[in-house]
């Protein structure tokens, strides 16, 4: 068996960023929390737990003396007024490249003008960017979205950051039909666009993919949707445990790729199980 791991597997920038944060707090002893889970992945949160950092679900949960963490994704400007009123230390580890989207956002619509998101509405990103906006918003998750929804003559088009770029290109297309005035920002992030193209290419290569990622976290099931159009033998695996048995072959070219909240460390375990497994088969 061949193996091979993507080169952008695992972790982007900002939330590589995110997560030496809330660890340099644990470290310090700083009484930290962060609002909402600090990545899409359980086995790291289960680590920054341990560790002393724990998520909560609202603001109402911080305790006198707690800082909190905002995550990657950021959040609305509310949350930010929310924090300053009640008196509650901040640490923004906002991803730059979210950041600079909110920025886009607020700066063109301080007029009123609408915003248009392509991106999933529940996604905690995708909330944070919505909440920039002063005008109008429209979130488009697909091309039928698009088609459905009465849009207005003039607006700015952003993208979630780890969306598909298929995906954001099939939305524009109807945007340019139906929006004689459209801004067109591409907000996805480069390392996502990497880690698709790579795993593009290597599905095309692999008789067997395994995506390494949590099963809540988007950008991973992207990476899977992706991989599944090349590799017929495609896998998402959370943890080693996941891994499935008797699918490799002695034969096989194996490759792996992980989404951007995916640990270095759980990515090696996933790696070691499979080697472990291939040398079952091959008993």
């Amino acid at each position: 068996m061949r193996l091979k791991i993507g080169e952008h597997a695992g972790f982007c920038f900002g939330v590589k960023r995110a997560v030496c944060r809330a660890f340099e707090c644990a470290q310090q002893q700083l009484p930290c929390v962060t609002l909402g889970p600090l990545i899409h992945n359980p086995q790291e949160v289960a680590r920054l737990e341990a560790a002393g950092v724990r998520s909560v679900a609202s603001l109402d949960e911080v305790q006198p003396g707690q800082t909190v963490i905002i995550r990657s994704h950021g959040v609305t400007p509310q949350i930010y007024a929310q924090c300053e009123a009640r008196g509650i230390p901040v640490i923004d580890a906002t991803c730059p490249h979210v950041a600079h989207i909110h920025q886009l956002v607020r700066e063109f619509s301080a007029s009123g003008d609408a915003v248009v998101i392509v991106g999933e509405p529940d996604h905690p990103e995708i909330i944070g960017i919505a909440g920039w906006a002063s005008g109008p918003v429209f979130i488009l998750p697909t091309r039928e979205a698009a088609l459905a929804a009465s849009l207005p003559s003039r607006a700015i088009v952003v993208a979630q950051t780890t969306l598909r770029r298929d995906r954001f290109e099939a939305v524009l297309d109807v945007l340019r039909e139906r929006i004689p005035d459209l801004t067109v920002r591409m907000t996805i992030c480069a390392a996502t666009s990497q880690r698709q193209q790579e795993a593009e290419r290597l599905s095309r290569e692999a008789d067997v993919m395994i995506v390494v990622g949590g099963r809540n976290s988007s950008n991973t099931k992207k990476l899977l949707e992706t991989c599944a159009l090349r590799c017929s033998r495609a896998y998402q695996v959370e943890t080693p445990e996941d891994v499935p048995q008797g699918v490799f072959s002695r034969e096989d070219r194996v490759a792996i790729t992980a989404g951007a909240s995916t640990p270095q460390w759980l990515l090696e375990q996933v790696k070691a199980r499979i080697e472990r497994s291939a040398e079952g088969a091959n008993d």
